[in-house]
Formats: C-alpha cells, structure tokens, sequence
C-alpha cells in the first residue's frame, strides 16, 4: 500500500512544470531574440551607410574643397562615417573613388582615375564595411564573425568651375 500512496502522489503533482515549461520554451524566446536583434542592427547599418554614402557623393559632386589637413577621398569616408549616426569602426571600413569622363567609360578597363574627377566626371564610390556580429550568437553564425556589406554608387559632378 505504501507504494500505491507514493505513485498517487506523483501524478497530480504538478509544482515546477511552469519553471521547466519556461525554461524549453523561454531559451528559445531569447534565441530568436538574439537574431531578431542581430538583423536588424545589420540591416541598420547598411541603411545608415547607403544614407552617408549618397551625403558623401551629393558633397563631393559639387567640387568642394575638403576641410585642411584631409584628402577629398578621406573627407568622403568622414562624412559616411559621421552621417550613419551609429558608432562604426573607421578601421573596418574602406572607401574607394574612381571617375571616368562618361558613362560609356565605366565598362572599360583601365579607363577609370583615382580621385574624386572633375566638372561633369562620372565617379564611382565603392564602399566595403567589415563589421562584427552585435551579439556572441551573431558572431557565431557570421562566418569568420564578420559581414561584409558592400555597395557601389555612381555619381556625376555638376558642371563646377574647374579649379
């Protein structure tokens, strides 16, 4: 009789199924979580760096002078930087400038010049961000915990007084 009152104690029972019930259900919450965070701190950044790549191109499109002591691609890869609003690593980014003197020239090899161009010059702004995983889990499943975003704009001066 002593083991029939032990098992009919066992099944009604029902203190810490809400503890383990959590804990299967709750660590695959923060799991998705963690994603869910980790996608949209990416998706953010490559939003913000399009967004500072087009402010670099509408500057350096009018033939402005960059501020002393920097180079015009150097003031371009500032301005990305600064306009993302978002704390980037300078270090994981880098910015290429080419021009060619019209549209026709961009499929030629060899034809494009470093640098920023000049009146009525096509450019091309290639920029490549290197950036970490937010989370442990999204460096985890980032190969090599990095995600390269990259994107290429083509701008065409305005017809500036060259000078």
């Amino acid at each position: 009789m002593a083991f029939a009152g032990r098992g009919a104690r066992l099944g009604p029972d029902r203190r810490g199924t809400t503890a383990v019930e959590f804990a299967l259900v709750g660590s695959a919450f923060f799991i998705l979580l963690l994603l869910l965070m980790e996608v949209c701190w990416q998706v953010a950044v490559g939003a913000a760096l399009d967004a500072g790549g087009r402010e670099a191109s509408r500057w350096a499109a009018t033939g402005q002078s960059p501020p002393p002591g920097l180079t015009a691609t150097g003031h371009v890869t500032n301005v990305i930087l600064t306009s993302t609003g978002l704390p980037l690593d300078a270090g994981a980014l880098e910015v290429t400038v080419e021009s060619v003197p019209g549209f026709g020239q961009l499929a030629v090899p060899g034809a494009a010049k470093p640098g920023l161009g000049g009146p009525g010059d096509i450019v091309r702004y290639t920029v490549v961000y290197r950036g970490r995983g937010l989370t442990p889990l999204g460096r985890a499943l980032l190969p090599l915990g990095l995600l390269q975003i990259h994107f290429v704009i083509l701008a065409k001066n305005e017809p500036y007084p060259a000078g």
